[in-house]
């Protein structure tokens, strides 16, 4: 069955957090702490996801899913009105790990740039991603993504960690 990219319901918040955790547990290992990766993770990003696409989503919020075969292999979100400054944000961005470098995270992207144009006269948009994560990096510039600064963040687990933002012109 092919790849197909659709707009998340609120039937996909378990699915969505469930690859959330994998992600982070494969991509951040060593930038996140061990004891909040080796965690109760799940439960956390079960009732994250909840929230967003159940009990109270964002009117600004568009989350897409990529399934395959019935299973989310991939997942973005993006906030439209988190930042006037910057633009619309791409909030999250995972594929799970088994699957990375097929193209679906491309797919995501594109998908939700052409809902970020959809929602009004947007000219950019942007992403944080951890200074670390090069492999994310790599993709996001191979992409066509700018860095454009460098900040001190905080990671769910109360850590702080240097963080690069990333423009992409919407075309």
């Amino acid at each position: 069955m092919p790849l197909e990219i659709r707009p998340a319901t609120a039937r996909d918040a378990n699915a969505i957090a469930d690859l959330h955790v994998a992600s982070w547990r494969s991509a951040y290992r060593g930038m996140f702490s061990d004891t909040y990766l080796d965690g109760d993770i799940t439960r956390e990003r079960r009732q994250h996801w909840t929230k967003r696409l159940r009990t109270e989503p964002r009117s600004d919020q568009g989350v897409f899913v990529a399934v395959e075969d019935g299973a989310c292999v991939g997942f973005i979100c993006i906030l439209l009105e988190l930042d006037p400054e910057w633009g619309p944000c791409l909030d999250n961005l995972h594929v799970q790990p088994n699957r990375k470098g097929q193209g679906i995270g491309q797919r995501l992207i594109e998908a939700g740039a052409a809902w970020v144009k959809s929602r009004g006269t947007y000219h950019r948009w942007h992403l944080w991603v951890l200074e670390e994560n090069t492999p994310s990096r790599r993709v996001y510039e191979h992409l066509g993504w700018k860095p454009q600064e460098r900040a001190i963040r905080r990671a769910p687990d109360g850590t702080t960690y240097w963080g690069w933002r990333y423009l992409q012109a919407l075309k």
